[in-house]
């Protein structure tokens, strides 16, 4: 099992995103899953590393990482502004672009690359849970 700890966090999301991908967890999947990681995982620290904590606030980003045979589970954890992505309004993906509202893509595309994905806010922490099956 990996974990990173990362503080501060603003401006860093490019080299968080870096570290997590290099971890052995990730770095030993196949190119699918790979990239399917990178996209879940780089949409979670530029979410987290731009609107998780207040302007003024250095803030910190937590990331374990753990694998299994067949599965792969990263859990991030901050202490910023409470937010559940999975309670946000997700794009009507049928609509032409020029209809569509801003945001909520990020998360759809997240959602449709990584089998399960859980947020719980404990101890005053947010927690996002992504878990995916990956090939051999």
């Amino acid at each position: 099992m990996s974990k990173l700890h990362f503080q501060p966090i603003k401006g860093k999301a490019r080299e968080i995103l870096k570290a997590i991908l290099q971890t052995p967890e990730i770095a030993s999947c196949n190119q699918k899953d790979i990239l399917a990681l990178r996209l879940a995982c780089e949409e979670i620290v530029v979410n987290v590393t731009s609107y998780a904590y207040p302007e003024d606030a250095e803030g910190y980003l937590d990331v374990e990482i753990e694998k299994t045979d067949n599965h792969i589970v990263i859990r991030f954890e901050d202490s910023g502004v409470p937010f559940n992505p999975l309670e946000q309004e997700l794009p009507n993906t049928e609509q032409p672009w020029e209809q569509r509202h801003i945001g909520g893509l990020g998360i759809f595309l997240v959602l449709k690359k990584i089998d399960d994905v859980r947020y719980a806010f404990v101890d005053n922490k947010n927690v996002l849970t992504l878990e995916k099956k990956i090939s051999l």
